[in-house]
């Protein structure tokens, strides 16, 4: 008899823990989708028809939709729900949207009658639980194919990643800019593209890569030149997403007319010259870069994820000789955060942006210091931004680098 009950107390506990970290775990509410409005408005309507909800209320120029069905919950001691998902569409900029979504549950309980199946429902609230939000977002994410999107997650602050990126964009610039100065920066841009030594062979192009699904990620193949030490050239393999010379002038307009109220090519070419002589515009999503950074022709290994030098946890994953292995080229193009060390490196591609001018910036997603706390919340949210940046004409790693320096 004891032993029943002590099971019994024992189911009990694994219920209530797996529903208390459910609840703890705060819910992604909101992403970003380059669509405009009418468009997602649309699809959305076919997402939640092909899903089999029941529309309760449409308004196409608020972009609010509400659905409602019922779900059986396949759980023990748990009872059947009517969810709610309530969606709202808002305009960021001309390229972007953002969708919000909440969801209201309520639980169905029988109302005690004998005499015939009385049902009520108990009306339980905006759901806080991560796990409901995330299958909606997981199942929508094929409804809204082609369009790429960025899903906001919430690291360690309830706070969101950034606050909404204002509507600059680049028909906010002064007319005479966009038609004598924009073709002069573009041309530019493509002096600083060009200075990308890790485009040299293109293998293939990857729509799957786990955190950028939907980005046309690029697998690369390139050469160093010739090692002093080792006598030989170094392969390197490589997965980036890299703007093209319209993009990065784009970024870099707005970031100027953000920062500066200016297009002057005092503070245009300066930024441009920074980021070739930092980076080339080169966004490693993952792999290995070689840099001669502190010996002239002396190619030093630094693994990139998600644009952020990052550091193996296992040792026998690094050439003790600096020259990475093929085995050891493919393993730094499938690692997660899990084989990393806590810390990362500091700086942010493509402008150098470091934690500090996160900060400064208005980030609020707690990812340590620039001294010894560097902890890998800065991949989540450096991935984040640039994604963010890839879908509209600002780039905000850019803008906090500037508020600081330019």
């Amino acid at each position: 008899m004891k032993n029943k009950s002590f099971l019994g107390l024992l189911l009990f506990s694994c219920i209530c823990l797996t529903a208390i970290a459910q609840e703890t775990t705060k819910p992604v509410k909101a992403i970003y989708v380059n669509a405009d409005q009418n468009i997602l408005f649309d699809k959305l309507i076919d997402f939640v028809q092909n899903n089999e909800y029941f529309i309760l209320s449409l308004d196409k120029q608020a972009g609010f939709i509400q659905a409602q069905k019922p779900v059986e919950i396949k759980k023990v001691f748990k009872p059947n729900e009517r969810r709610t998902l309530n969606f709202v569409i808002r305009p960021i900029n001309e390229n972007l949207s953002q969708i919000t979504l909440n969801i209201r549950c309520e639980e169905k309980h029988w109302g005690g009658s004998e005499s015939g199946h009385v049902y009520y429902y108990d009306d339980k609230g905006v759901s806080q639980n991560s796990d409901l939000y995330q299958n909606i977002w997981d199942e929508l994410k094929s409804a809204l194919v082609p369009y790429q999107q960025v899903i906001f997650t919430t690291v360690t602050t309830s706070a969101p990643t950034k606050a909404l990126p204002a509507e600059t964009t680049l028909n906010s610039l002064p007319k005479a800019f966009l038609k004598n100065g924009f073709p002069l920066l573009v041309e530019r841009c493509r002096t600083v593209l060009a200075s990308a030594y890790m485009t040299q062979k293109l293998l293939s192009e990857h729509t799957d890569i786990p955190g950028w699904e939907g980005y046309p990620v690029k697998l690369y193949e390139y050469y160093t030149g010739k090692d002093i030490k080792k006598g030989v050239a170094k392969r390197g393999l490589v997965y980036l997403l890299n703007p093209s010379a319209e993009q990065l002038a784009t970024w870099i307009a707005t970031t100027c007319w953000e920062v500066k109220q200016s297009t002057d090519t005092a503070y245009l070419y300066k930024l441009a010259e920074f980021i070739k002589r930092q980076s080339g515009a080169q966004f490693p999503v993952q792999g290995v870069v070689y840099e001669d950074m502190y010996t002239k022709n002396f190619y030093e290994p630094y693994i990139f994820k998600d644009g952020v030098t990052v550091y193996v946890a296992d040792s026998t994953k690094m050439p003790t000789d600096k020259h990475c292995t093929d085995e050891q080229l493919e393993f730094y193009l499938h690692m997660t955060n899990a084989d990393l060390k806590p810390n990362t490196g500091r700086y942010a591609r493509i402008c150098s942006t470091n934690r500090t001018q996160y900060y400064k910036n208005g980030g609020k997603t707690d990812v340590g210091d620039n001294d010894e706390h560097r902890n890998q919340s800065w991949l989540n949210v450096v991935r984040q931004l640039y994604q963010l940046a890839w879908l509209s004409d600002r780039n905000e790693l850019m803008i906090a680098w500037a508020k600081e320096q330019l």
